[in-house]
C-alpha cells in the first residue's frame, strides 16, 4: 500500500501569501529609515556634531574677558581641512546662515604642529567675532592637538591651555573633543 501524499489545503496557500508580506516589510523597514533619515538631516540644515567637553576661561587682555563652556565640535572648511572648531553650539537663525559665537579654533601649523586661535563671544556682529591667536611662548602649557580617526574623516583630540599675558590676562582651556563632523561652508554660511 503505498502513501498518499498529503493534500494541499487551498486555504493554507491564502494564508502564507500575508505572512510573506508581513516578513519583506520587516526586512524593507529599516532601509527606508535608513533612506529618510539620509534625505531629512540634509534638507533640515542639521549637521551631525561631534562632542565636546570642558572649558575656555579668558581674563584680560589681549584676548578679553570671557568663558565658553564646550559642547559640540565641527571640522569646517575644505574637505581636506585639519581645522577644528570647539564651541559651545552650532547656530542656524531664521534670517539664514551658520556660525556660532566663541570657541577655540585649532589649526594644522606644519606637520605635526599645532596652533590655537580664540575666538571671544563678547563684541559679536552676526557670527563675526574677535579673533586672536595664542602665542604659545606666554603659555607655562601649550598642549593641542587634533587627529584623524574613524569615518569620513572625523577629529579628535584635545586643547591644554595655561597661558599668562604681558598686558596681565590669562588663558586657560581643558578641552577634549571627538567625532567632529565635517562641515563645508556654502555661500549663504558665516565664515566661523
Amino acid at each position: 500500500m503505498s502513501e498518499t501524499p498529503p493534500s494541499r489545503d487551498p486555504a493554507g496557500s491564502e494564508q502564507e501569501a500575508p505572512v510573506q508580506a508581513k516578513q519583506t516589510r520587516r526586512r524593507l523597514s529599516p532601509l527606508l529609515v535608513l533612506t529618510i533619515v539620509a534625505v531629512a538631516v540634509p534638507l533640515s540644515g542639521a549637521y551631525p556634531a561631534g562632542t565636546a567637553a570642558g572649558e575656555i576661561r579668558s581674563t584680560g587682555r589681549p584676548h578679553g574677558d570671557f568663558v565658553v563652556r564646550a559642547a559640540e565640535c565641527y571640522s569646517w572648511g575644505d574637505l581636506w581641512s585639519s581645522d577644528v572648531w570647539v564651541i559651545t553650539e552650532l547656530e542656524r537663525p531664521l534670517s539664514g546662515g551658520t556660525g556660532f559665537r566663541g570657541g577655540l579654533l585649532i589649526e594644522q601649523d606644519g606637520p605635526g604642529r599645532w596652533r590655537a586661535v580664540t575666538e571671544n563671544p563678547n563684541g559679536c556682529s552676526g557670527f563675526k567675532c574677535p579673533q586672536r591667536a595664542v602665542d604659545p611662548r606666554r603659555c607655562k602649557r601649550f598642549d593641542v592637538v587634533s587627529e584623524t580617526r574613524g569615518w569620513l574623516w572625523r577629529r579628535r583630540g584635545h586643547a591644554r591651555l595655561d597661558c599668562s599675558f604681558p598686558e596681565g590676562g590669562t588663558l586657560e582651556a581643558d578641552l577634549t573633543f571627538s567625532g567632529c563632523a565635517h562641515v563645508l561652508s556654502s555661500s549663504a554660511d558665516a565664515d566661523p
